[in-house]
């Protein structure tokens, strides 16, 4: 939209940590270059207003009590046989 503000670059501190979650190494004197290139892989979707995009199925939902919880029904995941 022309009139939102423009949203700031990637700054560093974004940047250290989106290296650090994704668990990689790179050198302090890259950073910059990595920077630029990673704002301009993100510029695209940075530019969309994604509540203005309908979602293609509906979000996924789960109980974790589920309905085998205390009704003694046996199963084969992670504590199954555990009453």
């Amino acid at each position: 939209m022309p009139n939102e503000p423009k949203r700031p670059d990637l700054t560093m501190e974004e940047l250290r940590a989106r290296i650090a979650a994704a668990g990689i190494t790179i050198p302090e004197n890259r950073l910059a270059m990595v920077r630029k290139l990673l704002g301009e892989a993100l510029a695209p979707l940075r530019s969309r207003d994604s509540r203005t995009i309908r979602p293609l199925e509906p979000a996924v939902t789960f109980d974790a009590a589920g309905p085998h919880v205390g009704t003694g029904q046996g199963g084969t995941g992670h504590g199954a046989g555990r009453e």
